[in-house]
């Protein structure tokens, strides 16, 4: 049984080493950090987090890293002198203190893992470039360290599917500043608008929300297809310079980062009255994508949900053109990595875990797409929304 205590950030990864004979993990992946420590989001990317089971776990970051996510406890800090020119090798330095913590700790290669990849990762609050560590990064600590196993490896790629009651309040806060982005859309959604100019407004209004709330970085990724563009966002999203016509869709894609948390949202409007074509296919996706969102609960399958959601669609004329997956797991990136809502997926959901539920239909010859996408919370009796203006509505 899935308690509030099993589902503690500390309680899983605590759990997660020992089942795996491990006295300590060195993480180094922006969203891995963020989850080991609840809730810092590096800004260079250039941190390293040493995480020890039964004893004080050290956090090393840049001298010159911005302080305002930094935690002031439950960690050791140490800085070393990354972005520094007085110093000509810096991953030598930073290689030589995890040494030195580890040997101190009396901690044997072999009881420590880590990831050598940097694929599959958030990128870090200053987000115009990947992670900086080098191709070769793993090699300063393979002396100290074991690659772990792929066992392993899966089993830590597990720990982002149950979210902790603290990870799940900072998801929410993140949805709450997507809602405003939501609201802009739905304000300039009109003819004669481009569709960057919606997008551009809707990221810049979720930009300005930094200072409020507890929030120091605040960023979107708004992507905007109308008419006929719309009928390709089930392949690909991005924004033109076409503009809005009367009887069009037009679709947003929004990812929302918040202090490193994310959320992940789809709205279809229609621009006036939709033409009867797109109207009909709006109407079977907002049906489809409620029918699917109000089955969430803990024991079902997410094969059972992606069901739902496709078949009625199917049922409609429209199978054919529902061209990918229900949902995924959302929260420490765009896309966690996790089980998808796919077809025969026989996972279960469990309480803590965060899903997206967004079928979508895209029809070339109608000129015309919808996709819904809400953030699902599965919850010990049901499950919550999210991503609604009302996020309060639960069942």
């Amino acid at each position: 049984m899935t308690t509030a205590n099993s589902r503690s950030r500390a309680h899983q990864v605590k759990t997660f080493l020992q089942n795996h004979n491990l006295d300590a993990w060195i993480a180094w992946r922006p969203d891995e950090i963020l989850m080991l420590t609840e809730g810092y989001f590096t800004f260079w990317g250039a941190s390293l987090m040493l995480y020890f089971v039964n004893s004080e776990s050290v956090l090393f970051i840049p001298e010159i890293e911005l302080r305002d996510s930094v935690p002031t406890k439950g960690f050791r800090i140490r800085e070393y002198p990354w972005g520094e020119v007085k110093c000509g090798d810096p991953y030598a330095v930073l290689a030589a203190a995890v040494t030195e913590e580890l040997t101190k700790a009396g901690t044997k290669k072999e009881k420590v893992g880590m990831s050598s990849s940097g694929a599959r990762t958030s990128l870090p609050m200053q987000a115009g470039e990947q992670i900086p560590f080098a191709e070769n990064f793993w090699e300063n600590f393979s002396t100290v360290a074991s690659v772990a196993s792929p066992a392993a490896l899966a089993d830590f790629a597990a720990l982002y599917q149950r979210k902790s009651d603290q990870e799940v309040a900072s998801i929410r806060r993140s949805n709450r500043v997507a809602n405003v982005g939501l609201q802009v859309f739905m304000d300039h959604a009109k003819a004669g608008i481009s569709e960057t100019e919606i997008a551009s407004a809707v990221e810049s209004a979720i930009y300005r929300q930094i200072g409020y709330d507890g929030i120091f970085h605040s960023r979107a990724w708004a992507m905007v297809q109308g008419g006929p563009h719309s009928s390709d966002a089930g392949r690909y999203n991005r924004s033109t310079a076409r503009k809005l016509e009367n009887g069009d869709l037009v679709l947003l894609e929004l990812g929302t980062c918040v202090n490193g948390y994310w959320s992940d949202v789809t709205r279809t409007v229609a621009v006036g009255e939709a033409k009867p074509a797109a109207a009909e296919i709006l109407s079977v996706v907002t049906q489809a994508q409620k029918i699917a969102r109000e089955a969430v609960r803990s024991g079902i399958s997410a094969g059972e949900i992606d069901a739902l959601a496709r078949n009625f669609i199917t049922a409609r004329g429209f199978g054919e053109y529902f061209t990918h997956v229900t949902g995924h797991h959302v929260g420490f990136r765009y896309h966690d990595p996790a089980f998808g809502i796919v077809p025969g997926e026989k996972s279960l959901l469990e309480p803590g875990m965060l899903i997206t539920v967004e079928p979508g239909v895209y029809v070339p010859k109608s000129g015309a797409g919808a996709r819904i996408e809400d953030n699902v919370l599965v919850t010990d009796t049901g499950y919550e929304i999210l991503s609604r203006t009302d996020s309060s509505a639960t069942a």
